[in-house]
């Protein structure tokens, strides 16, 4: 959101990259002793205010809370509530997050995403998005079932509070130190559809083998599922054939 404008300079920041190398020196060395270093905080902070001005109140606000609430929380393992009790996150619930500062095309700063996973403290979460201009153009299953799945229309009549987008393709881990707060819950039906549908977007050759191999065992159910049928019914019929061969034999041991 904040663009490089005219009136900004960069020289003592530049300067500063080299005490960014992964060096023992460069670790030990603190930066109080270092005047090139507080120099540069000094022109990014220019640059930083430079920047907020050029925003509308709505985009300045967001980077300011952002940065603060990474000041704050950047060591924070936990979920907790506005009360400080520690919750533990769903699959299936929709968080207002803290996407944090981001590059081109990256949703940022403060939205809500779906959590679609869990795995060693992180939480896989699908960014969303009001997107109303391209709303229409989004994938669905029902509504929109030929557009692209890189986004997915997620509808109030599924459980979101409202009609939005979700953003398949912008899919992450997160810690749960950027979530703010909890908003609803979503069926598991619903959740189960986008979770495959991250699956297809994130990893589609794998995905394909996936879905062939689906396929495959369907394919070989159906046969067994005829082969057992074939079976039972020669079993019959060699039933049949064994109740007529003894009343032909008892018939013929009565004419002897």
């Amino acid at each position: 959101m904040m663009k490089s404008t005219a009136n900004m300079f960069w020289s003592d920041i530049n300067d500063i990259k080299r005490f960014s190398e992964n060096t023992e020196d460069n670790k030990n060395k603190r930066t109080k002793k270092t005047a090139s270093i507080i120099l540069a905080g000094v022109q990014l902070m220019e640059n930083y205010i430079k920047g907020l001005k050029n925003l509308s109140a709505y985009d300045a606000s967001s980077i300011i809370l952002s940065d603060a609430n990474w000041i704050r929380n950047n060591e924070k393992t936990d979920f907790t509530d506005g009360y400080g009790n520690v919750v533990s996150a769903k699959i299936g619930s929709i968080y207002y997050i803290d996407f944090g500062k981001t590059f081109s095309d990256e949703l940022a700063y403060f939205h809500h995403g779906l959590c679609i996973g869990k795995k060693d403290g992180k939480i896989l979460i699908v960014p969303m998005t009001s997107g109303t201009k391209y709303f229409s153009s989004c994938y669905h299953p029902i509504n929109n079932p030929t557009a692209s799945k890189k986004y997915r229309q997620a509808l109030m009549s599924e459980g979101f509070e409202k009609d939005c987008i979700l953003k398949l393709n912008d899919t992450k881990f997160i810690s749960p130190g950027r979530i703010d707060k909890e908003t609803v819950s979503i069926n598991s039906d619903i959740v189960e559809q986008i979770q495959e549908q991250v699956f297809g977007i994130q990893f589609p050759e794998l995905y394909q083998k996936f879905y062939n191999s689906l396929k495959k065992i369907d394919k070989y159910e159906k046969q067994i599922s005829d082969q057992k049928e074939l079976v039972s019914r020669l079993k019959q019929e060699n039933n049949t054939l064994r109740m007529k061969s003894r009343k032909f034999e008892n018939n013929i041991d009565i004419k002897e």
